[in-house]
């Protein structure tokens, strides 16, 4: 088999079943290892039926022909499949790095019973006094502002790597405070090459629909504009809010500007997710303000506990 492509017998005893869906169940996958995938490995099985029947392979050789520097980057960015695992010639499954620890949260519901959960981006659409009544984190001003610089790099790194995400959605990204706030997206598998047809269908999301039918790249910069409006705005009807102006008084300089761009019915308007990161990096510097209320903004964003690392260029808690 090609490098791309192991059997079923290499992964060896599959370990407790870790999440349902649809379309397959996810297991651990304890006696799998590879040498180019950092950390525990899952498996992720098919159902009958719903085996993707073309490009998954394109998609795992995709990440396989990638310098060694930006394999670790979409290794840290997302949970790609890393191989896929086939018996009698079909695609049964693939092989999926496990989400770490770091991206659930364990809390306790009003009624009094615990729950872990995976922390899914929607969960910072929700009002902050509501979040903690719930026993969920209420992110402040700048940790979301981090958040959505690193969803924005992680957009830009698949996007020049040719790949589009497609269905992007509330529930296919996960964000982490701990650390440094971070984002990491799932559901990898139904991405696709650019110019290739999908390897599961892309759907949209209800209330992530862009304007136009066929998802690209374009349509991804108009979901992340609808994340950041939603994720910098909580509260009341955020997760289907759609108006800019909205976030008017949240956004300093030209961000009211390039949230319009990114939500323009023009594709070939829309902010991508390179700008998006450095204008996020200069709100965290105070460098993009100009006016007494975008000053007034921009300090309620901005915080000395946060530096950006030289070499990295991620901003990381001053320790």
């Amino acid at each position: 088999m090609s490098g791309h492509v192991i059997g079923l017998d290499a992964v060896g005893p599959l370990g407790g079943l870790l999440g349902e869906g649809g379309q397959a169940k996810v297991y651990r996958a304890p006696h799998a290892t590879l040498a180019d995938v950092p950390g525990p490995l899952v498996y992720k099985q098919y159902k009958a039926g719903q085996a993707p029947p073309h490009g998954l392979a394109a998609v795992v050789a995709r990440r396989l022909r990638m310098d060694e520097h930006t394999r670790r980057r979409l290794d840290a960015a997302t949970a790609w499949p890393v191989r896929a695992v086939v018996e009698d010639g079909e695609v049964r499954g693939v092989l999926m790095r496990h989400i770490p620890g770091t991206y659930f949260e364990d809390r306790v519901k009003p009624s009094g019973v615990s729950a872990r959960t995976l922390r899914e981006v929607q969960h910072l659409f929700v009002d902050p006094l509501r979040s903690a009544r719930l026993g969920m984190p209420a992110p402040s001003a700048v940790e979301r502002v981090l958040v959505c610089r690193d969803f924005a790099s992680a957009v830009h790194l698949l996007h020049r790597n040719d790949l589009v995400i497609g269905d992007l959605n509330p529930r296919n990204a996960v964000y982490r405070l701990a650390e440094r706030p971070c984002v990491m997206l799932v559901d990898c598998d139904a991405f696709r090459l650019k110019g290739a047809a999908a390897v599961v269908r892309q759907l949209n999301a209800p209330d992530w629909d862009p304007p136009e039918d066929v998802l690209s790249q374009s349509s991804d910069l108009y979901k992340f504009g609808l994340f950041v409006l939603r994720c910098l705005s909580p509260g009341a009807f955020a997760s289907v809010a759609r108006d800019p102006s909205r976030v008017d008084a949240v956004l300093p300089g030209e961000g009211p500007s390039l949230l319009r761009a990114a939500l323009s019915g023009d594709p070939a308007e829309r902010t991508t997710a390179q700008t998006w990161g450095r204008y996020f990096d200069a709100v965290l510097t105070g460098s993009t303000v100009s006016g007494k209320q975008s000053r007034r903004t921009a300090d309620q964003m901005t915080t000395s506990g946060w530096r950006r690392d030289a070499r990295t260029k991620r901003w990381m808690p001053v320790t």
